[in-house]
């Protein structure tokens, strides 16, 4: 499938109703963490997409250098979430 291709099934997904988003990962978790309390430090320098790009990838090098007890914290919070997920949709499959 072509680039543009996946754009549009990605906007036509999030219009559907039906649509069922996946439940986030504990990388995911993290960055949104990550970017929600460094935003506001960077935002004046960049511009939207140089910030979310920035901070996505200081975000990836944060995670790695995460101790196990910090990144086990997350992925406790990101299993809640898959459950809680499960429970509210109970026939959800992923379908890329």
């Amino acid at each position: 499938m072509a680039p543009s291709s996946d754009r549009r099934a990605q906007r036509n997904r999030s219009r559907d109703p039906t649509w069922i988003p996946r439940p986030r990962n504990a990388f995911i978790i993290f960055r949104c963490n990550y970017t929600r309390k460094h935003a506001a430090r960077n935002s004046q320098e960049l511009d939207e997409q140089s910030l979310t790009q920035t901070l996505s990838r200081r975000a990836g090098e944060a995670w790695k250098k995460l101790p196990t007890p910090e990144k086990d914290k997350y992925k406790r919070l990101a299993d809640r979430e898959r459950e809680e997920h499960a429970r509210l949709y109970p026939h959800y499959r992923f379908r890329p």
